[in-house]
């Protein structure tokens, strides 16, 4: 006997795809601080409230544990991680290596770096808006760690900026506003673009890292390159 036709526009469910979905619904609370920090987050409740299986959500929950979004708390249970002021150094550390060696990445293989200019236009096109603004940045520095074309740091470096985020949701720290942000990023695409013209990534790497630094607000916690 024949298998039915599948019905049209009709397509399978893989259960990676509720995981995402609650990946990205959950994530989004958070990022968006709907979801404050230190907030329990209980696998059923989140379950119902999104009309699926716990095990999906629990999957979810454990992707951003790794990311480090939310932490596993003494009794096992998932909360919303608290990170402050206090972690901006560590972050600020991480933030350079892996930027600065996508940036090295690049220069070595030569790859064209025209991509970023749209974002040194959307930080133009934003000003005044510091929400969008900051979208913008992050967006500009994600594509740098894209560009160097390596999956594993791409992944890693996506987690370091959901803390970063994560970090600004406090209040009590900001960084880069306005017609600044433009200028610095310029600053930033100006030298990379011509490192790979020169095949030396130096002046590059050495830009990027003060511009992290000086703009997350902690420029002595490293020796300059």
């Amino acid at each position: 006997m024949a298998a039915a036709d599948p019905a049209p526009g009709l397509s399978l469910i893989q259960t990676s795809s509720l995981v995402d979905e609650a990946y990205r619904q959950i994530r989004g609370l958070i990022l968006e601080g709907q979801l404050k920090p230190g907030t329990r987050l209980k696998d059923s409740v989140l379950a119902d409230e999104m009309g699926i299986s716990r095990s999906p959500v629990r999957e979810a929950l454990r992707l951003l544990e790794h990311s480090g979004l939310v932490e596993k708390s003494v009794n096992r249970s998932y909360r919303i991680s608290v990170l402050d002021p206090g972690d901006v150094p560590e972050l600020a550390r991480l933030r350079c290596a892996d930027e600065v060696m996508a940036v090295r990445t690049i220069v070595q293989r030569g790859t064209p770096v025209e991509s970023l200019a749209k974002w040194i236009e959307e930080l133009r096109r934003v000003d005044g808006d510091p929400e969008a603004g900051a979208a913008a940045d992050a967006a500009f520095h994600s594509e740098v760690v894209r560009l160097a074309g390596m999956p594993r740091l791409d992944l890693r470096y996506s987690g370091l900026t959901d803390q970063m985020r994560l970090v600004l949701l406090t209040g009590d720290v900001s960084w880069g506003s306005g017609g600044v942000l433009v200028d610095s990023h310029t600053v930033l695409y100006e030298a990379l673009v011509d490192a790979v013209r020169t095949g030396d990534p130096r002046e590059a790497m050495r830009l990027w890292e003060f511009h992290i630094l000086t703009g997350m607000g902690v420029p002595d916690i490293l020796e300059p390159l």
